[in-house]
């Protein structure tokens, strides 16, 4: 008789829910909680510094008692709410979040300083006088004040706010009429529109949204200076505020895009698919600085065929596989399924096969030759998986255990005897096999199983377009190489398992990259991304051009960095001498928010401010974006290699497609590395 356990509560798929979070405008008295909230865990007047809000498992955010999270799209925030963002970062690191609210910026900064809460989230203007009082992260954005109304006369400033720092400076004799502290942009407006006040002054953002909701409210001017928003902490929190920044410095390049269900005229408008799948050697890996895997190198196929970008999401298991096809976070899915009931019954569309495999029981020992070795014994495999429909029709007396861990792991766990025996399908288990010795396949489950992809409902359009690649290279050529670089030539897969990613280290020169990443304010992983985007790791490596070292750095460049040439293929001159570099070249772009700053800084570095400079006029120039890399000056970088638009460029021509793949493919090993980090993080918790 079969008995299933489950290492954790299990839910059907079709009880997989996406939590939407709704902001309601709201005017809250000073220091509430957030409606139908428990009191909190943490006594007022605490202020512990990041270690001790790890252990107690509770971070508290505050934010202002009105709806003020969607800000600034146009000036390089993620779509997604700095609510949302705030937990995202409690998620992270296993912390629950409490919130209270605050009506104005100045109660913001009393509830730090009486301990009532640890970060205040929200669109906070970094000024001297505020960075007397409190510390702020890493800029979220950089914007500047537009002043608003229906004439430059009586302002209305909100008291406590930076505007009225902006008042001071520009209009240090204008009339002020009075405004409460706690007046949200809307409050103001109708003061406008009643005529208790002229003009105010607003963030960009806020003041867009005013401006086009009321005629009676126009842009008056732009002020000049380009002002910093961050969150706070208090200054007694240094290692709060360094956790923030590394998180925040990684939501500015990482981001995912906001989650939407495309057809396939979508996908292809927009340049992009995107595939969801999970970390295995078979499936996708991160290897030195490349993406690998056999099912990720086969849609990277499809997505090349079709002049596609291919943006990889990683999931942490097949029941978030699921979640992100239903709810648009990625098109298809490509991680070795197989069609399911279960699966068919949320409404997937699943392509014809292009693998067929049988799945089979290993263990660590003698192997599973019939079923009747399986008696008395328990087979551990993947929740949510195929696994446990076919154990599910088998007769035998034994358990099966569904657990989080995926198969990868689980052969891991068979091999060191913490596990009895696993059911993984074919090509899996004798790629495993391989390299573990431990490892004894035994009893091929019959039949064979097909492998297919799946995309989610009301896809068939895109469900077409796959099937009619996958028809057409099936066993192929291409196909074939693929699946021989894989699973056949024990050569390449040796090569491939030495390098591959497994752990905390990227590189051999890790430790040299930290400290210098460190002290420009970069993402050391960055770093690593783009060394191995210049030199493969090879710090003898010399371009055609004269650049040298594992950073690439020119002769010239690194004389007016101070840099003894000849001392380039050194890995710590060479890397230092880089990072000094694009914390240069970052710094030629101030008028951009961080994010977009540092994809700017990568293409400087790569050809040169000033050929970035005419990407930037050229854009406006189209009608594009020059404050935005991809998908506005990436592509008027792409035409300065055309002789009609090089011949009126400043710096005149430049190779744009090499710049505009530099980042891009930067950007997607960098990404690869957090994803691989941060499954490093849930699985040490």
């Amino acid at each position: 008789m079969l008995k299933t356990n489950t290492s954790r509560p299990s839910a059907p798929l079709g009880s997989v829910v996406v939590v939407l979070l709704v902001f309601v405008v709201l005017l809250s008295a000073c220091g509430t909680s957030e409606p139908g909230a428990p009191p909190s865990a943490v006594p007022e007047g605490t202020v512990d510094d990041w270690p001790a809000i790890l252990e107690r498992g509770v971070i508290r955010f505050a934010r202002r008692g009105f709806d003020e999270f969607d800000t600034l799209p146009s000036q390089g925030l993620s779509k997604e709410r700095y609510r949302f963002l705030a937990e995202q970062f409690a998620e992270r690191h296993g912390l629950r979040a409490e919130w209270i609210t605050e009506p104005s910026p100045p109660g913001l900064m009393d509830a730090l300083d009486e301990g009532r809460t640890d970060v205040a989230v929200a669109t906070l203007t970094v000024t001297e006088a505020r960075q007397q009082r409190v510390a702020f992260t890493v800029p979220l954005t950089i914007s500047r004040e537009w002043v608003v109304g229906g004439s430059e006369g009586v302002f209305g400033i909100p008291p406590g706010t930076s505007y009225e720092e902006s008042l001071l400076a520009h209009y240090p004799d204008a009339p002020r009429a009075p405004v409460p502290p706690e007046a949200t942009p809307f409050d103001v407006q109708v003061l406008i529109e009643e005529g208790a006040i002229d003009a105010t002054i607003l963030d960009e953002a806020a003041a867009r949204m005013v401006v086009r909701s009321s005629p009676e409210v126009a842009k008056l001017r732009e002020l000049p200076e380009a002002r910093r928003i961050a969150w706070a902490v208090r200054k007694e929190n240094p290692a709060l505020r360094e956790a923030l920044d590394d998180f925040l410095t990684e939501h500015h390049t990482v981001a995912d895009e906001p989650a939407e269900i495309r057809d396939w005229e979508a996908i292809r408008a927009s340049g992009q698919l995107r595939l969801l799948t999970i970390s295995s050697p078979v499936t996708h890996y991160l290897w030195r600085g490349e993406r690998l895997g056999f099912e990720y190198e086969l849609v990277k196929q499809f997505a090349d065929s079709h002049g596609l970008d291919l943006a990889v999401i990683v999931a942490r298991d097949h029941l978030e596989l699921v979640e992100g096809l239903l709810t648009g976070r990625g098109d298809l899915v490509a991680a070795g399924w197989v069609e399911t009931p279960a699966r068919a019954a949320e409404g997937l569309l699943f392509t014809r096969h292009y693998l067929e495999i049988q799945e089979t029981f290993v263990t660590a020992g003698d192997p599973v030759a019939d079923l009747t070795d399986l008696a008395g014994r328990t087979v551990t495999v993947p929740e949510a998986t195929s696994y446990l429909a076919t154990l599910g029709r088998l007769e035998g007396d034994f358990e099966v255990e569904a657990t989080e861990r995926s198969s990868h792991a689980i052969l891991e766990a068979v091999a060191e005897g913490e596990v009895d025996v696993t059911l993984v399908d074919s090509h899996r288990a004798e790629l495993a096999a391989l390299f573990e010795p431990r490892l004894t396949l035994g009893l091929a489950v019959e039949p064979t199983v097909q492998l297919v992809w799946a995309v989610g409902p009301l896809r068939a359009d895109l469900k077409r377009e796959l099937d009619a690649f996958l028809d057409a290279g099936y066993r192929g050529l291409e196909f074939n190489s693929l699946y021989n670089k894989y699973f056949v030539n024990r050569r390449r897969q040796a090569r491939q398992r030495e390098h591959r990613v497994t752990g905390d280290e990227l590189s051999r020169y890790d430790a040299l990259v930290k400290p210098a990443a460190d002290a420009e304010d970069f993402d050391w992983r960055l770093i690593v991304a783009q060394m191995y985007q210049e030199s493969g790791f090879d710090p003898d490596t010399v371009s055609f051009a004269g650049a040298r070292g594992l950073m690439q750095v020119m002769p010239r460049t690194a004389e007016e960095l101070g840099v003894d040439p000849a001392e380039l293929a050194v890995p710590e001159v060479g890397i230092d001498a880089g990072v000094r570099y694009l914390a240069w070249v970052r710094e030629r772009f101030p008028d951009l928010p961080p994010g977009e700053q540092l994809w700017f800084a990568l293409a400087a570095y790569n050809a040169g401010p000033g050929h970035v400079r005419d990407g930037r006029r050229l854009a406006r120039q189209l009608g594009l974006d020059g404050s935005l890399w991809f998908g506005h000056v990436e592509e008027a970088m792409n035409r300065l290699s055309d002789p009609e638009y090089a011949s009126r460029a400043a710096y005149g021509y430049v190779r744009g497609s090499e710049v505009t793949r530099y980042v891009r493919d930067i950007r997607d090993r960098y990404r690869g590395y957090v994803d691989h980090f941060v499954q490093l993080d849930e699985a040490d918790r």
